[in-house]
């Protein structure tokens, strides 16, 4: 049976993410790619999310914001405010959990999501979820088989269509390097 180093794991993605704040905070601009499923509908994993450098006075409710804490990023939703103006604090939460963070103290708070890349489309992310978009929240919120069932299927329709779109290309169409 094979045994999985947590701690080597764990110190990895602690770099990761302090090389990630670092890229942020000195360059302003961010990507990376998601990976959990924290954000279904909004954010699907395997898609990028580009942030940006905000100020916490640029951060409003609905704002998809990037949370640098214990060795990791995260990327959730601000659903409430607490604090002074001093001292501001936000309550975030992934649109797919029945319940929120711990609130985000201003240090911790390292960016907001500009926009995502879908399938090669730069797409806004909305500030509150639509109808379809909030059902489905609601059902991978009860469900962990059900978000399973749903990323699968998701990824069998994404690559189907890929495969689907993808043309043979012509041998006499092809043209050597020149160089």
């Amino acid at each position: 049976m094979k045994r999985v180093d947590h701690s080597r794991s764990a110190t990895e993605n602690a770099v990761k993410c302090e090389l990630a704040t670092e890229v942020l905070r000195s360059f302003g601009t961010l990507r990376f790619a998601a990976t959990g499923w924290s954000m279904l509908p909004s954010v699907w994993p395997g898609e990028t999310l580009v942030v940006e450098r905000v100020t916490s006075d640029q951060i409003g409710i609905g704002d998809v914001v990037v949370v640098g804490r214990e060795g990791r990023l995260c990327a959730h939703r601000v659903v409430g405010t607490e604090g002074d103006p001093d001292n501001p604090r936000w309550i975030t939460q992934g649109d797919a959990l029945p319940t929120p963070d711990r609130p985000v103290a201003s240090n911790e708070l390292l960016g907001r999501v500009s926009y995502l890349i879908r399938a090669g489309k730069l797409i806004a992310v909305p500030a509150e979820l639509g109808v379809i978009d909030n059902l489905i929240a609601k059902v991978v919120r009860r469900s962990i088989p059900a978000a399973r069932a749903l990323v699968y299927l998701r990824r069998i329709v994404r690559a189907s269509a890929k495969s689907a779109s993808e043309k043979p290309v012509p041998e006499k169409s092809v043209l050597p390097c020149q160089g």
